[in-house]
């Protein structure tokens, strides 16, 4: 399923980073550019391997979205909104017991192969027709997310129920504020660190908090142009439930195994052009379902990239 985290990445792609340099220092500010068009693609790539009771459980996801967002022009109070929606889905899934299922926006009503799964194409076919819009404070915060949930409004509640807490409008807006708030709140030089922590929500209840280090690389030369480079490091990991989720999380020791990423920013133009990150998160836990306790462990890699177009 997607995650949380490739929503918020259309509103933050409308975030700027107006540099000014003082003092072999820079300041990156984030503001929102009135009647600015942009399109992102976001990839994501899973492999997780999850062993319960001696019992291994593999599998995978590889995404590719394509999300357009409008910014709409300042009202007399200040606000400002800004429309997204995703023009292009494309994802192949592997579940458990080696099921592989496919799917491209391109053609949603393709008959499905006929497995027990097939709902999670379902999931799919209404994130292809995902719109939503934002609503952004006079000094550049995202006060609402509007809209995420309404494309799954026809799924059956099961489903609407295992995706709630990632589609939850207060998730949502936070998510996007963590965006926001990667950016240095002062100025810094090269080599100058700051850390963050931030929430991802997965679906029924499940969630990971990482804690990132984040490192001012300095100016770079890509593409003819002057760019500003931040170095992405995840250092730490938390994995938990909510406490009404139909899983439940007893014991959780994962660990961040590698990461390595960065971003980078155009100062010229106002706006990020690229994310890319890794990880690998291996551990052990003891979850509980339907009263059974069932201990193993966890390894699980994820990949994600965020392009400007």
């Amino acid at each position: 399923m997607t995650r949380g985290f490739c929503f918020a990445a259309a509103v933050a792609l409308t975030v700027s980073a107006a540099g000014t340099v003082s003092a072999q220092k820079v300041s990156l500010k984030v503001k929102f550019v009135e009647g600015r068009k942009s399109t992102m693609v976001v990839h994501t790539k899973t492999e997780q391997t999850l062993t319960l009771v001696g019992m291994d459980l593999e599998s995978g996801s590889d995404q590719t979205l394509t999300i357009s967002t409008v910014n709409g022009k300042r009202a007399d109070d200040g606000t400002l909104k800004v429309t997204s929606k995703i023009d292009a889905v494309k994802a192949a899934v592997t579940l458990p017991g080696g099921t592989e299922l496919e799917f491209d926006s391109a053609q949603p009503d393709a008959d499905p192969p006929g497995t027990q799964f097939d709902f999670v194409l379902d999931i799919f076919k209404a994130t292809a027709k995902s719109k939503w819009t934002a609503t952004i404070t006079p000094d550049n915060r995202i006060a609402s997310i509007d809209g995420r949930d309404a494309a799954f409004g026809d799924l059956p509640q099961n489903l609407q129920d295992a995706m709630k807490s990632q589609l939850d409008p207060e998730y949502l807006k936070q998510a996007a504020n963590d965006e926001i708030d990667r950016l240095p709140t002062e100025p810094v030089a090269k080599g100058d660190s700051w850390e963050r922590t931030t929430l991802m929500r997965l679906d029924s209840g499940q969630k990971l908090e990482f804690t990132t280090k984040y490192t001012y690389e300095g100016p770079v030369q890509e593409g003819g142009k002057e760019l500003h480079k931040i170095n992405v490091k995840t250092t730490s990991v938390d994995y938990s439930a909510d406490a009404d989720a139909p899983l439940k999380v007893l014991e959780s020791d994962l660990s961040v195994a590698n990461s390595e990423g960065y971003m980078l920013f155009d100062a010229e133009a106002g706006q990020a052009t690229k994310h890319e990150a890794s990880m690998q998160l291996k551990g052990s836990l003891k979850l509980e379902v339907m009263g059974m306790e069932l201990p193993g462990t966890l390894d699980l890699k994820m990949e994600n990239s965020h392009t400007l177009k």
